[in-house]
């Protein structure tokens, strides 16, 4: 067999050569950058999950200072307060706070600290705060504000003064004094109940907000939302990154060498991992979008409640004999009715996340519809307070479903229905026995869907642009979705905006 002319020319092989070898070399580096680009993702997706739990952590501290504020305002001996505030071992709980003090209201020059408790002093009894400039501008914004309001001075990179004023119990407008606290923001940031900080696979700092970021950091706004009081930090991967993470940095360099010794086997392989690693560059971006969303939408929507319950026991818990009965049992109901909303919440993503991994499956069984409906029902217009009543038209007996699933569906659908309507509204349950069909029908006159946000619904964390100040999480209709979908049913839906929605549910026996 005669060999090809071109084979014996020394520049055509040295080029075929270099070619060869520059495609794996070009594979080796479109690889690199791609997992620079997901290191990247991870090291974003990982530092707003830390800024939303330092927030959390800061407002609740914020909190217990707001608290404090309220309580003072009926203390008639401001040297001595009563047995029981602060409430007893509250440095173990409020676990940033270094120390929180009195000052009395004077008059513009004198502001001086009558009252003071923690673990290092941040002033003494007398001293004149008037005099301390960082404090003379947040103490003027805390005299001069006419909303329940903290501010915030920093005295250094570590330490930020909240202030609070004191108003007199019989007129809100004449200030009385202030409460400070001193929040240790090195604290915050080597908060070992973080598990970000704990397995230093992040390290954060507290700096100053003109301070210029280095290299490896990101700079980042601890904010209470109204810009009253906040702090910045820098973050920084920490050595634990790569081992929670996994990051593949590390042999980029080794798989470089190997693509450029033997290149056309190398490619095959490449080739399958760049598809491998694009699938989980998205699979990784879903997850990042989904994370935010989730803790941006749960941290708003606990942090109601919360606040709620950390006052009503800390009501409790200073003031119980003081309290008349009615007054008890409006901050026990308070409490009730907040630790409820946080577990129907709590139990929605759990259902979503048995449901997603698979772990939850179909169990049908022969079940009395109506009653079923009945109890229903009863459950929603309870857990509801009436707030719309419910008319059955139930025309349905046995038939052979999931009680679990439907459940979750029906008391998803009504709750909605309920919300969306206004007081003494009109909704509607019904159950239609259709031979081989089984019909569920919810259907109210409230608010409606925008058609902009009906091809949205289902999708987690998705709410409708007119729910106002109606609160949710937008997981509800995902669970009815993947509820009915897991039972084999059908769903759809009519809605119009201002004219109501109407969902109806087909299941085969």
């Amino acid at each position: 067999m005669k060999t090809p002319r071109w084979i014996e020319q020394p520049r055509t092989l040295a080029a075929l050569t270099l070619a060869f070898a520059l495609v794996p070399a070009a594979v080796a580096f479109i690889t690199f950058k791609a997992a620079r680009e997901r290191d990247a993702k991870l090291f974003d997706t990982a530092t707003e999950v830390l800024v939303e739990q330092l927030k959390i952590n800061t407002l609740r501290h914020q909190n217990f200072l707001n608290i404090m504020r309220n309580q003072w305002r009926y203390v008639p001996d401001f040297t001595h307060p009563p047995k029981g505030m602060p409430p007893p071992g509250w440095e173990t709980r409020i676990t940033h706070l270094s120390g929180i003090a009195y000052a009395n209201h004077e008059d513009e020059r004198t502001i001086r600290v009558l009252w003071q408790q923690g673990r290092h002093a941040s002033s003494k009894v007398g001293d004149n705060l008037a005099a301390n400039a960082p404090l003379t501008t947040a103490l003027r914004q805390a005299r001069l504000s006419t909303a329940p309001l903290v501010f915030g001075a920093h005295l250094s990179k570590n330490t930020l003064v909240i202030v609070g004023a004191v108003t007199s119990p019989n007129d809100n407008m004449l200030v009385r004094g202030y409460i400070l606290g001193w929040l240790d923001l090195d604290s915050f940031c080597h908060d070992p109940t973080l598990p970000l900080l704990s397995s230093e696979a992040l390290r954060a700092r507290p700096v100053s907000a003109d301070d210029p970021p280095d290299a490896a950091e990101r700079h980042k706004l601890i904010s209470d939302g109204e810009n009253k009081s906040q702090w910045t930090f820098a973050v920084a991967r920490g050595p634990g990154f790569i081992r929670e993470y996994g990051t593949p940095m590390n042999w980029i360099g080794f798989a470089a060498l190997a693509l450029s010794i033997v290149p056309l086997s190398i490619l095959v392989i490449i080739a399958s991992r760049a598809g491998k690693l694009r699938a989980a560059l998205d699979a990784e971006r879903e997850l990042g979008q989904m994370k935010n969303q989730f803790v941006s939408s749960v941290s708003h929507e606990f942090r109601t409640p919360l606040s709620v319950i950390l006052s009503g026991a800390e009501l409790l818990e200073a003031h119980a004999g003081q309290l008349s009965e009615s007054r008890r049992l409006e901050l026990l109901a308070q409490i009730k009715s907040s630790t409820g909303r946080m577990n129907e919440m709590v139990e929605q993503v759990l259902l979503l996340g048995r449901i997603e991994s698979g772990a939850m499956k179909a169990n049908s069984q022969p079940v009395d519809v109506a009653a079923l409906c009945r109890e229903i029902v009863e459950e929603v217009q309870i857990a509801t307070q009436r707030r719309c009543e419910i008319e059955r038209k139930l025309d349905a007996g046995m038939r052979s479903l999931d009680v679990t699933l439907m459940r979750s569906v029906l008391v998803n659908l009504l709750t909605n229905a309920v919300k969306y309507s206004r007081p003494g509204g009109k909704v509607i349950l019904g159950a239609q026995d259709l031979g081989e069909l089984q019909r569920f029908l919810v259907a109210d006159e409230g608010i409606g869907i925008p058609n902009a946000d009906q091809a949205h619904l289902g999708e987690p964390f998705h709410r409708a642009s007119n729910v106002g100040d109606v609160s949710g999480t937008g997981l509800g209709l995902t669970v009815v979705k993947r509820c009915v979908e897991l039972s084999g049913g059908e769903l759809s839906f009519w809605s119009e905006e201002g004219q109501g929605t109407h969902v109806s549910i087909f299941l085969r026996s």
